[in-house]
């Protein structure tokens, strides 16, 4: 393999899937998790470094490599340039006055022409037709009206995301791989351990615990779909063989289908390592260390997972004088709280070690609002295993989420997909000029059916708990022509 071939094979591997780990983690509800919101930013962030990759790739099939170097540079810093002057200018400008005409089908049209139009426009800087499809979505997402936008043509991305898969099925040469078993096997693993590796490595670089770390790295080793994009644009500079192709597709398809098996198997392996090798562990300061720094406290409250919610609780719960302690696994999160002379411990609550600093024996109320779902679990039967008679508030997704953590002993469950459903049938009664006190009955029974117990479906509960509440009949106006 020449320098050449080693370098675009550097550059298809460095690239993960975007799609297939966002999945993974939304199905094992790890989207909002701290590995999950790191491995986030790093799949965008390389989405967003495949604009110059791309420009750069024409110069490894020319003879004078530092000029055509130079030039893909320029390409970059132009196409880079335009970007953020229509991004910010242009099209906003273009796509208000569409909007203005009042017409679905023109605004329509405007969006995929753009398309087209950036598609033609790296064509002819001699870059890839698809670097400016990608560069044309990059630039309507940051209008006011990228979301309108996405709306409109989501038929023809799931469309194109079907088409996408049933080509790469029809690029996967199964003979291809039983006749290079030897090859494509080796690549895989070295692909699966490599990226893992130094992902994980530049996770704790960032001062992020090994136990964040080592999941951050599992999740980012794969090939990802930009590559094909990137080998397919080598291959048609001739910088790459059709064996190279057909090579980088087996290898993709093969780490995409391992990714979930991955985060599941290695999820639990670094889950059972922990118990016994200790920095492995989801938490960073040993008891010792740790309490010298939290001062003793009694009938405090502590707070697992300061996100959004956690943030809004710990922030109302200090106004009211109630004395906190903070979980987090976030280290810039733990560091802005302790500049602002809150108790915060880095680690995770699911940890009893933490749970031991954090003084859940002495602990008034506990509340439960990290993202991780299994993380949120174990916290609570790890809690209630050191103080059975602990008040626990916990944050749940699921219905049945929710009932596991009433059977386990958590005393309130709150279910936000529910509490914002009532919320929104309040208002809407209340515009009906339905009796106060008739809505506050509904939407009090209404919870308690839905809150974890036996359900006899919602529409039955409505239908019997709102068949005495009186609804102002909306008044037809027939007088019109």
């Amino acid at each position: 393999m020449g320098h050449e071939e080693a370098a675009v094979l550097g550059l298809v591997a460095a690239l993960s899937s975007t799609m297939v780990v966002m999945k993974t983690l939304s199905d094992r509800g790890e989207l909002h998790s701290l590995h999950g919101r790191i491995l986030t930013g790093i799949l965008l962030i390389q989405d967003l470094a495949f604009v110059p990759i791309i420009a750069l790739l024409p110069a490894l099939s020319g003879e004078d490599f530092l000029t055509d170097l130079g030039f893909g540079l320029l390409k970059a810093v132009i196409l880079l340039g335009l970007m953020i002057i229509l991004g910010s200018k242009g099209i906003p400008w273009l796509l208000a006055r569409i909007t203005g005409l009042g017409s679905r089908e023109i605004f329509i049209v405007t969006v995929v022409a753009i398309t087209f139009v950036a598609a033609a426009a790296t064509e002819s800087l001699g870059l890839s037709a698809a670097l400016g499809a990608f560069v044309a979505g990059l630039l309507l997402s940051e209008t006011d009206f990228g979301h309108r936008a996405l709306s409109e043509v989501v038929p023809l991305r799931d469309t194109f995301s079907a088409l996408f898969f049933v080509s790469l099925g029809m690029l996967t040469d199964p003979s291809f791989l039983a006749d290079n078993l030897d090859l494509v096997l080796p690549l895989v693993g070295s692909i699966i351990l490599v990226k893992f590796v130094t992902t994980a490595l530049l996770v704790r670089g960032f001062g992020f615990l090994p136990h964040t770390s080592v999941l951050t790295g599992l999740g980012m080793g794969q090939i990802g779909e930009f590559s094909f994009i990137l080998v397919g644009s080598a291959t048609a500079l001739g910088i790459v063989t059709q064996d190279f192709l057909t090579l980088t597709v087996v290898s993709a398809v093969i780490t995409m289908a391992l990714t979930p098996l991955i985060l599941a198997g290695g999820s639990q392996a670094v889950d059972r390592l922990g118990n016994r090798v200790a920095i492995l562990r989801p938490h960073r300061l040993s008891s010792q260390s740790a309490e010298d720094q939290v001062p003793p406290m009694y009938g405090h409250a502590i707070v697992c997972g300061l996100g959004r919610v956690g943030h809004l609780v710990a922030e109302e719960l200090t106004e009211h004088k109630v004395p906190i302690i903070g979980i987090d696994l976030d280290p810039y999160v733990v560091a802005e709280w302790k500049n602002s002379g809150h108790q915060v411990i880095h680690g995770s609550s699911d940890s009893e070690t933490v749970l031991d600093v954090a003084r859940v024996k002495h602990a008034r109320l506990m509340v439960i609002s990290v993202g991780d779902p299994i993380a949120a679990w174990l916290t609570a039967q790890h809690a209630l295993r050191i103080a059975p008679d602990l008040d626990i508030v916990a944050r749940v997704h699921w219905r049945d989420e929710g009932e596991r953590f009433q059977e386990l002993g958590v005393q309130e469950v709150v279910w936000p997909q529910m509490e914002a459903g009532l919320e929104i049938l309040r208002h809407s009664l209340y515009r009906f000029h339905t009796d106060p006190s008739e809505i506050e009955n509904l939407v009090a029974n209404l919870r308690d059916h839905l809150s974890f117990g036996e359900s006899d479906g919602l529409e039955a509960m409505i239908e019997r708990e709102s068949g005495d509440v009186p609804i102002d009949e909306p008044k037809l106006d027939h007088s019109g022509p």
